[in-house]
């Protein structure tokens, strides 16, 4: 065995479910942002957990609002899914940018969506370069209709399993 990069371990863990993290700015505008590091934590109360790095507006406004929906988003929004990854909301309404269409639910995420956990922040633990956030789930959404993306490569592209992808 060789010893390698945690970069070069992600690209051969690939692929990794692709989650938009989706939280409300203190002027009501939806921000998006986009994670692969997220993880079922628990079934009884229902937990999830997802890592953010320090820096993350998405993270400050999880921290000063206390909600937030995961939402996974299905293969119509795949670009646009990306693009959350790539940019800040801080200065940027990410939603109307990239022409996403959000519900009209309360907690709003992506129309195209295969799935969205509506959650309370629970408690935040300090990890090196990142926080980790604890969600209880209050809500699972679920639309049939939607193919769910997962990230190839190493966080390169987006797609869904059964489309073949080139990274």
């Amino acid at each position: 065995m060789k010893q390698i990069t945690i970069s070069e371990a992600q690209k051969i863990t690939s692929p990794n479910p692709i989650t938009l993290v989706c939280v409300n700015t203190p002027v009501g505008i939806t921000n998006l942002t986009a994670v692969s590091w997220w993880t079922y934590l628990a079934n009884r109360p229902p937990l999830i957990g997802f890592a953010l790095s320090k820096k993350s507006y998405t993270g400050e406004l999880i921290l000063n609002n206390g909600k937030v929906v995961l939402s996974i988003p299905g293969e119509e929004i795949a670009e646009e899914a990306f693009q959350c990854g790539c940019f800040s909301g801080r200065d940027i309404n990410k939603t109307e940018k990239l022409g996403i269409e959000l519900t009209e639910t309360i907690e709003k995420f992506p129309i195209h969506s295969k799935l969205a956990f509506i959650c309370i922040l629970e408690n935040t633990v300090d990890v090196g370069d990142h926080t980790f956030f604890i969600c209880r789930v209050n809500d699972i959404l679920y639309n049939e209709r939607e193919k769910q993306l997962y990230s190839w490569g190493g966080y390169s592209k987006l797609a869904p399993l059964d489309q073949p992808t080139t990274v």
